[in-house]
């Protein structure tokens, strides 16, 4: 009952205790109180736990078996409470005492401290031991708890096949008592089992069927907690991470399981690590380096060492090396090997030399960075050609792992994964000085995502019902705009329900398709024709710019990366304030001149060092970093030329080179707001009168998606946010509410052509390898060959004028990119603001 109701199973042991201590029962007495121990374990009490069987132990001190017994549980107590050493003299006590099935029950638990303390061996023997006797004794309870745990140090050990074998014959051992909180830890472990394999869907999906019996219960285990944690660290889901590690820290802290508190520390000071806070990290990893040490866990306070010295201003390399070294002996090989590559980067011949011992196997981020690691030894051995067929090795790996989580967002935050092995390869084409090399390169990691396969949610109706919610939520939130006091219990609902979509879909999305080659340089000249390609790259803090024209490549430095930014900022603060009317005349006037001298600043820095290779071409840019939300139109070098921004110069050929589907229909969408956009909707119709149209109150999400499924141009008129703190909920406001980039990932055959008449709309996050997360992004993955869209505030009229003017020059025949250049470029003197704020991205062709 302790396992299937501790709450019942406490309070039926306090009346058997008071029943015994009015009988003077000293033996029920015993057992009544080693009962209440074992809730108040159970119940993350471990203080109490212990005061009471140590009284247990005091009423039984005439009875060897029983104060045995309480022993035996007194020292996971004392395990929980991180008093070791104390642990294992209570149950070698209880082991000389005890014989037949109870002698049993005490090896396996003194399995558990000895895999606690690390003596893993002793540990596996322990465990096999004690399963043999539970198995003659046919004790399904304690068979069931001895392959948890057994399945849970085979994990650690890396022997995750007969992890596996164990938890789930655990599992159906639990599931045949209706122990079901005893399955939802073994449900955990699973997760945990997934997560020690790289499997980062699997453990997702373990972990969250787990949780929900917890919430139900109303205990979640501080394991749980650092497991999570850990997981959410691997995904590079570094804010959750952090939280979740904060969490564990919080919970063992306040249910003082000494055992569990050094290791949540230890997490957290991975997680501070990873998102640049070393004070954090340094003072987490001294905590736990201290509590283990006092534990007298010494594989665990080697690996604190270890961050407590990353968390340092400067690392020796001797020091690292020494650390590696340590680091294997105890068991943490993908420690060790960044101890080995973190010493190689400074240049040490010996960290150089030691890296040709590492082995590609084990779970698929540690054989990533394997790969780099061989890399840096063969280029150190002089062995160039070597060097790079380790780092393809290596980004092929990569692109088979992103292939495998499905989700978005999981894909692109994973592509960080791959960051070391392609600054390598940057590194080494810049050495041989050859654009064509550069070129190469940059492709090979850039937005790589978009060569897989879409990812897309199983049919899943608890998600279509909670994406529904938010658009009813999002709605009611915008009915009270002024009024914070109303506004607040819809909007924590409405952020509720985002998290809950976004683990939904981390773990429900799945893809379907080959993961596509690279494009070649050869394919990518080819598609040009008459045009030039201006691809951008940022290595080691400075921009250089790969010009591709009459199948000729150039590469050219251009301009610290570090003076973008500011001045970006700068730019982007001026348009908005312009576009939005902020401030006074004067003020008004002082950002016009601050825009302008902006484009001109960008302008000198990025083309014109390029401008006698481009001459007067159509141009394709390629990006990179903040440039992704750069006016590229605005420009004064590029007013009135046609102009496409692409992800990537792969992703523009292929789309370029696709074939179109001339037959597909024409859908104007505008919502009830802002007020222009059924008139500007009703003017389209006009031009294209066979076309769809949804206007109003017509216009709601799923109408909208019906409609634009397969069609060839879709042209949407509404509010549009792109949301910073969480770009896959960047949208566009229809007549019930947003639709979201999650809502896209429905369509079963993208829109070939899609005009965004609405705010940032063509806005970005841009994560490492400039993979992109937003509307436009979302819509490119999905199979859309080309998007205008804008990339700040845009004023209606204006808006109005330009589309119009757009959509005239699209009906006569003209391609996207050079249709929206001749509609910037007789756009009122006024308007320029709001006519530049549009670019053209992806293949710029229909």
């Amino acid at each position: 009952m302790v396992m299937a109701n501790p709450e019942r199973a406490a309070a039926l042991g306090a009346r058997l205790l008071a029943r015994a201590e009015r009988g003077r029962d000293r033996a029920a007495m015993a057992t009544s109180l080693r009962i209440l121990g074992l809730a108040a374990r159970e119940l993350q009490e471990p203080a109490l736990a212990a005061a009471r069987l140590r009284r247990s132990i005091v009423v039984a001190r005439d009875l060897p078996q029983l104060a045995a017994e309480s022993r035996m549980s007194l020292a996971l107590v004392l395990n929980d409470l991180g008093r070791p050493r104390a642990a294992l003299r209570e149950i070698d006590r209880a082991l000389l005492a005890l014989d037949g099935l109870p002698l049993a029950r005490a090896r396996m638990q003194h399995g558990i401290l000895l895999r606690r303390l690390g003596r893993d061996g002793e540990a596996l023997e322990a465990y096999g031991a004690a399963l043999a006797a539970f198995r003659r004794h046919d004790d399904r309870l304690w068979q069931a708890r001895a392959l948890t745990n057994r399945g849970v140090l085979q994990a650690y050990r890396g022997s995750l096949a007969q992890a596996r074998a164990d938890l789930e014959r655990a599992e159906q051992l639990y599931a045949e008592l209706s122990l079901t909180s005893a399955v939802a830890q073994v449900q955990h472990n699973l997760g945990f089992v997934a997560a020690q394999g790289g499997d980062i869907v699997t453990a997702l999906t373990w972990y969250d069927r787990a949780d929900e019996q917890f919430r139900h219960s109303g205990r979640r285990p501080a394991e749980a907690l650092i497991d999570r944690a850990e997981l959410l660290l691997a995904a590079r889901l570094l804010p959750e991470a952090r939280q979740a590690a904060r969490d564990a820290v919080e919970l063992a802290g306040a249910t003082r399981l000494g055992s569990l508190l050094p290791q949540a520390r230890l997490l957290l000071a991975h997680a501070a690590l990873a998102a640049g806070e070393p004070a954090e990290a340094r003072q987490s990893a001294r905590l736990a380096r201290r509590a283990f040490e006092r534990q007298q866990r010494g594989r665990w306070a080697v690996h604190a060492r270890y961050l407590e010295s990353l968390a340092t201003a400067r690392q020796r390399p001797d020091r690292l090396r020494a650390l590696a070294a340590a680091l294997d002996t105890a068991g943490w090989p993908e420690q060790a090997l960044d101890a080995r590559l973190r010493a190689a980067a400074t240049g040490d011949t010996q960290a150089l030399a030691e890296l040709g011992a590492v082995r590609v196997r084990g779970p698929v981020r540690l054989r990533i960075r394997a790969w780099h690691a061989l890399a840096l030894h063969r280029l150190h051995r002089g062995d160039t050609a070597g060097a790079w067929r380790a780092l393809r090795a290596g980004l092929r790996l990569l692109d088979q792992y992103r292939a495998a989580l499905g989700a978005t967002e999981l894909r692109v935050l994973s592509s960080a994964e791959g960051g070391e092995l392609a600054g390598m390869g940057m590194r080494l084409a810049l050495v041989e000085r050859s654009a064509r090399q550069v070129l190469a390169w940059a492709e090979r990691w850039r937005a790589a995502t978009l060569r897989l396969p879409p990812g897309r949610p199983h049919d899943d109706p608890a998600l279509a019902r909670e994406l529904a919610e938010l658009r009813r939520v999002s709605a009611e939130l915008a009915g009270y705009s002024s009024d914070a006091i109303r506004r607040a219990r819809p909007l924590q609902r409405q952020r509720a329900l985002e998290e809950s979509i976004r683990r939904r879909t981390w773990r429900t999305a799945t893809a379907d398709g080959a993961v596509r080659s690279p494009g070649s340089v050869d394919e990518i000249v080819a598609g040009l024709g008459d045009r030039a390609l201006v691809e951008l790259v940022e290595q080691d803090g400075q921009l250089l710019g790969v010009v591709v024209a009459d199948g000729r490549m150039r590469l050219r430095p251009l301009v610290a990366a570090a003076a973008v930014v500011p001045e970006m900022a700068a730019l982007r603060f001026a348009l908005r304030r312009l576009v939005l009317r902020y401030g006074s005349p004067a003020s008004l006037a002082a950002a016009d001149a601050a825009a302008r001298h902006g484009l001109r600043q960008l302008d000198e820095w990025l083309l014109h060092p390029l401008a006698g290779l481009i001459g007067d071409r159509d141009l394709v840019v390629v990006p990179t970093g903040v440039l992704q939300a750069l006016p590229w139109a605005g420009l004064p070098g590029l007013r009135g030329r046609s102009v496409t921004v692409a992800p990537s110069a792969t992703a523009w050929a292929r789309g370029a080179a696709a074939a179109g589907t001339p037959d597909g229909a024409t859908v104007l969408v505008a919502a009830a707001q802002p007020e222009h956009a059924p008139g500007e909707v009703k003017a389209l119709a006009e031009l294209a009168p066979t076309a769809r149209v949804l206007v109003g109150p017509d216009a709601t999400v799923r109408a909208t998606l019906a409609a634009i499924d397969g069609a060839r141009l879709v042209h949407l008129a509404a509010h549009g946010e792109f949301r910073a703190d969480n770009p896959l909920f960047s949208h566009i406001d229809l007549a019930d509410g947003p639709l979201t980039v999650h809502d896209l990932t429905s369509l079963r055959r993208a829109p070939e052509l899609v005009v965004l008449s609405a705010c940032d709309t063509g806005l970005s996050a841009v994560h490492p390898g400039d993979e992109l997360m937003g509307l436009t992004a979302a819509l490119l993955r999905a199979g859309t060959r080309t998007l205008v869209a804008s990339i700040g505030p845009v004023h209606d009229d204006a808006t109005r004028t330009l589309m119009l003017g757009l959509h005239e020059r699209l009906r006569l025949g003209a391609d996207p990119a050079a249709a929206l250049a001749a509609a910037q470029a007789a756009a009122p003197a006024e308007h320029w603001t709001t006519a530049y704020s549009f670019s053209c991205f992806g293949a710029g062709t229909a």
